[in-house]
This record gives C-alpha cells, sequence and structure tokens, in this order.
C-alpha cells in the first residue's frame, strides 16, 4: 500500500488532501498543530497524526518511508504575514526547508507536492499569469512563498528530488473558514441595509474548488515530473464585485452592496490563471463558481443552526 504524509493536515487543505487519498487507496499519515479526536481521525481518513511543529524530528517519529508528501503546513494569509511576519516566515520557510530537508536525507524517492500562491508573483495586468512571469510579491506572505519554493527548486536540482510547486489561487468549498466568499457570506448574512468592502470590487479573482486541486494533485503524482511549477486554477476570472454580488442574490437581496475604494494592502489587484501548461495535464476544472455558491452559503448557514 502506497504511503502518503500531509503537513498541516487538520486544515481545510490538508484535511481533504488526506480524505482524496484514503478514498483512493493510500496509507495515511498527518502532521500538525492541535489535537484530532478518534472521530474525526476517521471521518477524514487519517490512519496516524502526531501533534508537532513541521521538522525532520517530528517527520523521523512516524518510522515511515512515504510514496508522497503534500505539505500543506504554513501561513495561509497575507494579514497574517502582516501582524506576525517573524512567525510567518518560521511556518513557511523553515517550515519547507524541515520538510526538504527530511526528504533529502531519509526519504529521497518520495515525491513531494508543494502548494503555494501566485503571491509570489505580486502584482501582474489584467490578463492570465503564467507559470514563468516574474514579480515582485506585494506582501510577506509572498515574500515568503517565494522563498519557499526557491528552496524547493534548488533541493530539487541540487538533490534530485521529484518536487512539484502547485500555484494555488483562490481556493474555495464548503468546509473553507476564510478569504472572500467566507468573509462576504459572515457579512451579509448579519446585515440589514448595507454591506461595505475593501477595494474598488473590479479586483479580479480566479476560483478552484477543492476537489478540483485534489484531481490536480493527483494527475501530477501520476505523471510524476522531476520538477514542475504549474498554476492550480481555472482561467476564468471574476470580479471582487460579481462574487459578492451573486453571494447577496442567495442570501439576501434587500441589502446593499459598496465598495470604500481603500487598498487592501499586500493583496494584488488581479490574479486569474494561465492555462496552457495546465491542458498538457489534460486537467479542465469541472466546478463552477456560479452552481457551487449556493451550497457553500447552504453550508455556512448550517454552522449557525
Amino acid at each position: 500500500m502506497k504511503k502518503i504524509l500531509v503537513t498541516g493536515a487538520k486544515g481545510f487543505l490538508g484535511s481533504n488532501t488526506v480524505k482524496y487519498f484514503k478514498a483512493s487507496g493510500y496509507e495515511t499519515f498527518g502532521l500538525g498543530h492541535g489535537n484530532i479526536s478518534n472521530d474525526n481521525l476517521k471521518k477524514i481518513g487519517l490512519d496516524y497524526w502526531i501533534k508537532d511543529d513541521v521538522s525532520v524530528k517530528a517527520i523521523l517519529k512516524f518510522k515511515q518511508s512515504f510514496d508522497v508528501v503534500v505539505h500543506c503546513a504554513g501561513s495561509a494569509s497575507v494579514n497574517f504575514s502582516l501582524k506576525h511576519t517573524n512567525e510567518d516566515f518560521d511556518r513557511t520557510v523553515n517550515g519547507t526547508l524541515e520538510v526538504l530537508e527530511y526528504i533529502k536525507t531519509y526519504n529521497s524517492n518520495t515525491h513531494l507536492i508543494y502548494p503555494s500562491s501566485p503571491a509570489v508573483q505580486g502584482e501582474h495586468p489584467d490578463s492570465p499569469i503564467k507559470e514563468e512571469y516574474v514579480g515582485e510579491p506585494a506582501s510577506p506572505y509572498g515574500y515568503h512563498k517565494k522563498i519557499a519554493e526557491d528552496l524547493c527548486q534548488s533541493y530539487s536540482k541540487e538533490f534530485d528530488l521529484n518536487v512539484s510547486i502547485v500555484r494555488l489561487f483562490s481556493l474555495y468549498g464548503n468546509g473553507n473558514k476564510k478569504q472572500l466568499l467566507w468573509d462576504a457570506c459572515k457579512k451579509i448574512s448579519k446585515s440589514r441595509d448595507e454591506v461595505i468592502f475593501l477595494g474598488t470590487g473590479n479586483e479580479t479573482r480566479d476560483f478552484i474548488h477543492i476537489s478540483d486541486v485534489l484531481n490536480l494533485f493527483d494527475s501530477i503524482i501520476r505523471r510524476n515530473d522531476k520538477f514542475l511549477v504549474i498554476n492550480g486554477g481555472t482561467g476564468i476570472k471574476f470580479t471582487v464585485r460579481s462574487v459578492v454580488e451573486m453571494l447577496k442574490d442567495i442570501i439576501n437581496t434587500n441589502i446593499r452592496i459598496s465598495f470604500n475604494n481603500q487598498v487592501n494592502q499586500g493583496n494584488p489587484l488581479y490574479y486569474w490563471a494561465d492555462m496552457n501548461k495546465l491542458i498538457t495535464y489534460d486537467f479542465i476544472a469541472k466546478k463552477k463558481l456560479n452552481e457551487e455558491l449556493k451550497s457553500y452559503v447552504e453550508w455556512v448557514k448550517s454552522l449557525d443552526d
């Protein structure tokens, strides 16, 4: 039986990664912060869990060799990186370095999947972002992800490791309690008249469903490239205003939506993926944002029941 290690296995991306690969026949191992009850272990399909920081020492506690490592642990937001820059660096950069050191020293035949972000590329015109585009990150989060990517590339080249970097655009799906969809649902649900959002509303984002991300991970593992950088998006752009308006139409049509025209610090204006490389992997996102929003809203509402 193949074995997969998922760091950050309690998080949205990590727990869904565990569940997907458990259903695909893998033996699953998780590492991260927090306790998980036996019921929740079974619920997400996690066979073994260690509560610890991501480090070589912690991974060695499993006493296993892994076919795949998906390194989901690390900072997950621009805001956190602005408020807690040192901690963000430690989580993202040092955590990734520990995983790479473990693989180099003890498990060099594994395939590392590193979920990254287009934040490494910073500002970009309102056009699809190619993987090769080199820009300047707009936040500590982006810089730290960029350093982690550089480490991945360096270790792959110098030590002949299999590493795939997947730059995830706006990840969504039931269970995700952060970013635009979550914040907008909460604000609209609580309002009786007007909801004011940051920015102009003309910012663009590319939303990719968790199920499509997991299918992409699977395709990448099956291809088993030596080193890969690839977008994780749909190639379909939505303005922030259009997304918020769709949520309003589902939750409460009586309220007004407005934007304060203030800069959302650390968040580039335009993010949507170029699909040319993804097409070579026969990848086409199956989930459509406008068809999935109702399910997401119902899930958010269920939390208050």
